[in-house]
């Protein structure tokens, strides 16, 4: 992780702890994640030099109305320090020190097509289940998979894919012959 996206993601986790508002805040830097990821042109605006600091500062406050002003804040010191291009990875270190802090498990969801949020939701909640703590899962779209879906968190692999079902019945048919 880069050092500047470091420290600006440990500064808004040591300041949601004192304020004790870590959950909302990390729900808030999901959000504009999930804003980001969906407009990958939100940064380029945001660092575009055509517009003034100023003016960078109150399109980024219109898009986000209704986060929290810490955020809004965070976002205008990135704006004003031209850090914009570590935005991203700030929040995504953020949300993984809140996750950390709150004994969540971060993992990732490999699946040959993409998924819907309902069905990530419900399968973090059958993972939840096996790993005995709340489990957020990253979708990784892998065209290599040819049906079903792989999960990895930390060193523990789930898979369920189609690949890994006819690599099992070979090996259980071999071990029958002999």
């Amino acid at each position: 992780m880069n050092e500047v996206a470091s420290r600006y993601a440990r500064a808004l986790y040591s300041l949601s702890l004192e304020e004790n508002n870590l959950v909302e805040r990390e729900d808030q830097a999901k959000q504009l994640l999930d804003i980001i990821n969906d407009n990958e042109d939100f940064l380029m605006l945001l660092s575009n030099e055509f517009f003034t600091i100023e003016e960078r500062q109150d399109i980024a406050k219109q898009v986000l109305k209704g986060v929290d002003d810490d955020i809004i804040a965070l976002v205008n010191i990135i704006i004003a320090n031209h850090r914009v291009k570590y935005l991203k990875e700030i929040l995504q270190a953020f949300i993984s020190n809140a996750n950390s802090y709150q004994g969540v498990k971060e993992g990732l969801l490999y699946s040959s097509v993409p998924l819907e949020k309902k069905t990530i939701s419900r399968i973090e909640q059958a993972v939840s289940k096996k790993e005995g703590c709340r489990v957020y899962l990253k979708l990784v779209v892998d065209k290599t998979l040819i049906g079903g879906v792989r999960i990895l968190i930390n060193d523990h692999i789930y898979d369920s894919s189609i690949a890994s079902q006819i690599e099992r019945m070979k090996r259980k048919l071999l071990r029958n012959e002999g």
